[in-house]
């Protein structure tokens, strides 16, 4: 901790020139635990950053470069949380953070393999744990993972069938067919030797919870209980692809009790203003996030369970870090328009910071102009063949503008699609033209490797001189940015997520917990949620036989379903419910290979 205070103190002693390096070593560094939304060390990281544009002498924001909202933190244990057959001893268990707080008593157990039902409309799999079985106000005991452990062969393999993997899947399937709880046990052949210790990450599902009971525990308590062998178990499952689910005649008492906590944290915000009268009003935003996930947890991309500091070094330290070089460039560049630097906290939980700042700006524009633009840094310091530069279809002037780019700073592919739910997507959702600079996805993406060491700096001063070049074409121009509203289309925020059924629903992430469905902000153009006459603000509550009250049953209900399957939709508006039929479209995959995979915590 001294270390860290020492490098804050000093920070006007870093010479511009290696501010870039020794920023995303301060940010990526063991000391910041993963600068994870709502930690100490998140707040450490605001901090370093703050004091960085203080030196710079930015113009603060509302005379603040903090600005606040309010996240969820994480789930704590509050009473008793414990798994134990009827007349024995207590089992080692641990709670889901997701889990329903509650209590079982002398409730059946019943053996359901992985937990999945793929849909009878389903041309390429015929698997169902829960056929024959009867779950209904019983425990259900699931192994993670699927049926392709063990089995290179499996359909499962399949990348459309990936999502049947996530624990998500398995509760909201578990809870239709009417289990009361849920005990889940790490599939042994993912592992080798001693199985993962249990633990509960309390940050896990980002506030949400499922209406079931869950938690893990350790597959000798199931072997005792059962007379059977879950590796063998699993070695059969996945040697036939056929289920091996069985009622065990055996009873267990179940609790969980947990509290969900909530607390703030702040964006960093800092503006040079530009030198024209007129145009100072037209404001340019840079934007990077600057959390990361931590000691892991859901999204972590990590073989094993094991909390592990994630320092995020290109996940997006490298984007802050080449943020902050652009500062002094851009206050000697005496340009035009202002440039809003933006740092993004809670990224990882949903664009919380930069939805915070495109929603409450209206409020700062009387003050300081409109946001006419923005330009998105994520994930920039893993450079391989090509840089990928997305969003060009945003604005219709951004074609014209990167033409007159050098085109030898740096091998560029431009895409027009905003593919990636990275902070662009909260500016266009809002019809602001956006790039989004990227080196795209890796092997150490959301893992614990993703270090300093492996940041290639000569190819991130590359990406900063013709990022810096866009940055001047656009606000030395008197030409304002066009939002072309086709570009929709094409965007990441969560129109097209590779699911069985397109509904065209962009729903609202970080919701109160007091709303019961979903809220969708937005509806995609012409797709079967526009055309049935949904409107922003409406909030689904049921799709089919599937009742929504959160996001995680609109991601499963859109894996059940099909494309041109009819169903009827039920949503709210006001007081008022309003039903109708509608054909659901087929899940708009993107041609091209993505470069950056969705950083949300829920899986929608």
């Amino acid at each position: 901790m001294k270390s860290i205070i020492i490098l804050i103190f000093f920070i006007s002693n870093i010479s511009y020139a290696s501010l870039m390096k020794d920023s995303l070593n301060f940010l990526a560094s063991d000391e910041l635990k993963g600068r994870r939304a709502g930690t100490p060390t998140n707040k450490i990281a605001a901090n370093y950053i703050e004091n960085i544009l203080k030196n710079h002498k930015l113009t603060p924001i509302h005379e603040t470069y903090k600005h606040e909202f309010t996240i969820f933190t994480k789930m704590t244990k509050d009473g008793e949380n414990t798994l134990k057959q009827v007349g024995y001893k207590f089992a080692s268990f641990e709670p889901i953070a997701f889990s329903s707080s509650g209590q079982l008593t002398s409730t059946d157990i019943v053996f359901a393999g992985f937990g999945i039902t793929i849909p009878l409309s389903d041309s390429k799999i015929k698997y169902d744990d829960y056929k024959n079985i009867d779950v209904k106000d019983k425990i259900v005991i699931i192994l993670t993972g699927d049926p392709a452990i063990g089995n290179p062969n499996s359909p499962f393999r399949d990348p459309d069938y990936i999502n049947y993997r996530t624990l998500f899947y398995k509760l909201k399937n578990a809870e239709r067919h009417k289990a009361k709880g849920v005990i889940f046990l790490h599939d042994p052949l993912s592992f080798q030797g001693e199985e993962p210790t249990l633990h509960f990450n309390s940050t896990d599902g980002g506030g949400t919870r499922f209406g079931v009971i869950t938690g893990f525990t350790t597959n000798s308590w199931f072997d005792n209980i059962s007379q059977k062998n879950i590796l063998k178990l699993q070695n059969e499952i996945s040697q036939t692809q056929t289920p091996k689910s069985f009622e065990m005649h055996a009873q267990v008492d179940l609790q969980v009790h947990l509290k969900r906590n909530t607390g703030r944290v702040s964006n960093i915000l800092g503006l040079v203003l530009g030198t024209d009268p007129t145009l100072k009003r037209e404001i340019i935003v840079l934007g990077a996030h600057f959390d990361h996930l931590g000691m892991g947890g859901q999204s972590s991309m990590d073989p094993s369970n094991t909390p592990k500091i994630h320092n995020g070094a290109d996940d997006n330290a490298s984007g802050a870090s080449l943020l902050v070089s652009l500062i002094n460039e851009i206050k000697k560049a005496k340009l035009k328009k202002s440039i809003l630097f933006a740092f993004f906290n809670a990224e990882e939980l949903g664009l919380l910071g930069s939805k915070n700042l495109v929603n409450n700006w209206p409020r700062s524009e009387a003050n300081y102009g409109k946001l006419q633009g923005m330009i998105n840094f994520d994930m920039v310091g893993r450079f391989n063949k090509e840089l990928s530069l997305m969003g060009t279809g945003t604005a219709y002037e951004w074609k014209d503008i990167l033409s007159k780019v050098d085109s030898n700073i740096i091998p560029v592919k431009n895409k027009k699609r905003a593919i990636g739910s990275s902070d662009h997507a909260s500016f266009i959702s809002n019809n602001i033209p956006a790039l989004f600079y990227t080196t795209g996805a890796h092997s150490d993406y959301h893992r614990s490797t993703d270090d300093f060491d492996k940041i290639k700096f000569d190819y991130m001063v590359k990406i900063k001189k013709h990022a810096l070049q866009v940055i001047k074409k656009i606000t030395q121009s008197n030409q304002l940015l066009t939002f072309d509203p086709s570009s929709r289309d094409d965007e990441g925020d969560g129109s097209r997520r590779g699911y069985g059924a397109h509904l065209g629903c962009v729903p609202e992430f970080g919701q109160s917990d007091e709303v019961i469905g979903v809220i969708c902000i937005k509806t995609t153009p012409n797709s079967p949620a526009e055309q049935a006459g949904v409107m922003d603000g409406d909030i689904l509550i049921q799709i089919g036989d599937i009742e929504i009250k959160n996001i995680y049953d609109l991601a499963f209900s859109l894996k059940f379903y099909r494309a041109g399957d009819k169903v009827v939709l039920v949503w709210k508006r006001g007081e008022s419910i309003i039903r109708k039929e509608i054909t659901l479209a087929k899940s708009r995959r993107d041609g091209e290979k993505e470069n950056h995979k969705c950083h949300h915590v829920p899986i929608y």
